[in-house]
């Protein structure tokens, strides 16, 4: 019997013995870290969680740094290498995969600052081996994933290469590729655009890249165990990587990364991430106008912010403005979040294929912060809901614009007049209640500069409005107290006489609706609640039952649904349905209204084959906003790939023939689904929707090949 086909349970012998030692070490591991006496309590408790998380998790090893203004902490955990047991440090070297990229745009921002790059002129000044595309690609728009550029277009080949690549070979790859969209019109995420960057720089400075970022980012900033990463080379505490192939651990395959140097090619610690991360903060790299155009997310022509500026992911979290990039790579996974205006960062690097880090950055940094990062509120009825959802938009967008660049965004009194007439037109009932999808839409893009960002324009006016009343100290801390009190504070102020005029005020069922809140939060969102940590090894009884009684009588409360739907996805994950239906359920009788509680229930229910009962929770979303994200294609589309991804063929292929049921004209659902049918053996309908596919889109690449395929085999 063929080894690799062979199943494992995942609670076997093995398991139990790594984590076992994973426990132990992390007992020990203290002689490992960077102690930050300031944090010890916070870490403590971050050692505790990170320890029972990898083992839900099956997580080998892993590393993990933070830096408070003049505090740095490190740690490993588990092991680099399962075969000889070597334990995971701070100083393991890991494949760094895209964030990469981040190095990649600060050396691309600081040869602009010299004068020997043009953030507007055309990649082919820099890289005349590009030929010239039917739309011209800029510098600019290719740091922001805006150039058009395809990302990988046939993974079967273009992930596995095993023979180095120079930059001329890396570039032949794809230069004959079409661009999948005009600049400036999609955005499109694509390592090859960045290695466009990378020979961009090549070009400009006379190095090769390896050597550019060598002598002008890691030597200033001393980051000594940073460096191109290169299979012959003896790499000091070079981590070996696994992944998962039917629930089996198994070695990495190996991949030379040399094909998207500068998009995934190098490598590093945790601890020369936290180096880069001071570099960014002090603004050693670049001038700092520089890194505020480098940080700010650009936009599509139609006006959409996309999230990402240049070679950074860029977007407020709970009223913080951070910067932020991942890595997934044979080998490794990666993540770098930086605070700037908190003089915060913390890394993470693992030697797990696909793992997912952001429970344990999000941990870490509400620990070291002392905060919640995902407060999110439930209320009955979808339009409160919206309505608090919008009150979050403003605040968190707003506070993190204004505390990060010290001023508003509005152009003048007449601007900033229309963004609150624009907010008080669309956050009400009655607008909401009269026509919900139209209104509902202007919320969503009340961010967005194709409605001015009026939103961000009221949040930010707001504070700026109470940092003058309450002062800096204060207005810092609304990233706790939230959302709320950030808006009844300002309308407190506003009603005080010597505050905002009429024209930046609040409507009053506004101000009522908003006041009541703040005292059912106050009453809700109690300590105990607060505390409350939700894994796959809670107590749920005995969580229900305590959230119960702390919501009943309120009618707004804290929403825990996405740390119920994490817990889970764990149990899933094991085959484990009778626990996941348990968390899921309470959920759904905390959360009766939610759509998010409806889809998880969905989503699980696909998973255990449970086909029409998922039918019925889908139709409940729809029921309570057919506009919900998780009846959205994209969403559609995230959770068919992860079923493939797991083997689940029957599932991928009931859960396409579902979203087909709200999607009939979409192209790519027809192909995913026709996916489903050749995998589970029905070649004539897969053929059929490989069809109809292409009777939507005939330029739909995937459907074109899959179907020459099939009618070859006849």
């Amino acid at each position: 019997m063929d080894s690799s086909r062979r199943r494992t349970k995942k609670n076997s012998p093995v398991w139990v013995s790594v984590f076992l030692l994973v426990a132990l070490l992390g007992i020990a591991g203290s002689i490992q870290a960077r102690q930050a006496s300031p944090f010890s309590e916070a870490t403590a408790r971050f050692e505790k969680f990170a320890s029972a998380q990898m083992a839900l998790d099956r997580m080998p090893g892993l590393s993990i740094a933070f830096m408070k203004d003049g505090a740095v902490w490190a740690r490993g955990f588990g092991f680099t290498d399962l075969e000889n047991m070597v334990p995971a440090k701070p100083e393991s070297a890991y494949r760094l995969a895209s964030i990469t990229k981040t190095i990649t745009a600060f050396a691309v921002l600081q040869l602009v600052e010299s004068g020997k790059i043009g953030l507007d002129a055309e990649i082919q000044a820099y890289v005349p081996a590009f030929p010239k595309k039917k739309w011209p690609v800029t510098v600019r728009e290719l740091l922001g994933h805006l150039g058009g550029i395809s990302h990988y277009r046939d993974s079967a080949a273009e992930e596995h290469f095993k023979e180095p690549m120079n930059t001329e070979q890396a570039i032949a790859v794809f230069k004959d590729f079409e661009l999948v969209a005009e600049p400036g019109t999609r955005y499109n995420y694509s390592s090859y655009g960045f290695d466009l960057l990378g020979a961009a720089v090549e070009r400009a400075s006379g190095e090769s890249y390896g050597d550019y970022i060598k002598k002008r980012i890691f030597a200033p900033l001393g980051m000594e165990s940073s460096r191109m990463d290169d299979p012959l080379d003896v790499i000091p505490n070079r981590v070996r990587g696994y992944r998962l192939v039917d629930d089996v651990l198994k070695n990495s395959e190996f991949v030379d990364v040399s094909s998207r140097f500068a998009g995934g090619g190098t490598r590093s610690t945790v601890v020369d991430l936290m180096k880069f991360a001071r570099g960014i903060i002090d603004a050693r790299l670049v001038k700092r106008e520089t890194e505020r155009e480098m940080f700010a997310s650009m936009a599509q022509r139609n006006g959409q912010l996309t999230g990402y500026g240049m070679g950074w992911e860029a977007k407020p979290w709970k009223g913080h403005f951070q910067v932020s990039h991942g890595g997934s790579q044979p080998e490794t996974r990666t993540h770098i979040l930086v605070f700037p205006a908190e003089n915060f960062a913390v890394a993470a690097a693992s030697n797990l294929e696909d793992a997912d880090l952001m429970p344990y950055i999000k941990r870490l940094t509400e620990l070291v912060l002392d905060e919640s990062l995902d407060s999110a509120a439930y209320t009955a009825g979808r339009a409160r809901q919206l309505i608090y959802d919008a009150c979050d938009w403003t605040f968190s967008n707003g506070l993190s614009h204004f505390v990060w660049t010290g001023a508003g965004l509005a152009r003048d009194g007449k601007d900033l007049a229309e963004a609150f007439a624009y907010f008080n037109q669309n956050v009400n009932e009655l607008s909401l209640q009269t026509s919900f999808a139209q209104t509902k839409a202007k919320i969503l893009a009340g961010i967005h500069p194709r409605a001015n960002q009026a939103l961000t324009k009221v949040g930010a006016y707001m504070a700026s409005s109470l940092k003058e009343s309450v002062g800096e100290e204060k207005l810092r801390g609304y990233t706790k107290s939230g959302p709320l009190a950030f808006f009844n504070d300002y309308i407190r102020l506003s009603r005080s006489g010597s505050g905002p005029g009429e024209a930046f005020s609040f409507g009053e069922d506004f101000v009522r609706l908003v006041s009541g809140w703040e005292k059912d939060w106050q009453k809700a969102n109690t300590p105990a609640v607060r505390s409350l940590e939700i894994t796959a090894a809670s107590d749920f009884g005995e969580i229900g039952a305590a959230l119960k009684s702390a919501f009943t009588g309120v009618s707004l409360y804290p929403d825990l649904t996405d740390a119920f739907a994490a817990a889970a996805r764990s149990f899933i994950a094991k085959d484990d349905f009778p626990k996941a239906f348990l968390v899921l359920n309470l959920a759904r009788d905390l959360y009766p209204g939610s759509p998010g509680a409806a889809a998880a229930l969905a989503s699980a229910c696909v998973w255990a084959g449970k086909f029409d009962e998922a039918r019925e929770h889908y139709r409940r979303v729809v029921a309570l906003d057919s506009t919900h994200p998780a009846v959205g294609t994209a969403q559609w589309l995230l959770n068919i790939g992860q079923l493939e991804r797991a083997k689940k063929w029957t599932q991928a292929l009931a859960l396409g023939l579902i979203a087909l049921d709200y999607h009939p004209k979409d192209a790519r659902l027809h192909s995913e689904t026709a996916n489903g049918y050749v995998m589970t053996g029905q070649k004539d309908k897969a053929a059929e929707y490989y069809k109809k596919a292409l009777a939507l889109d005939p330029n739909l690449e995937a459907a074109k090949k899959n179907l020459a395929k099939l009618e070859n085999m006849k």
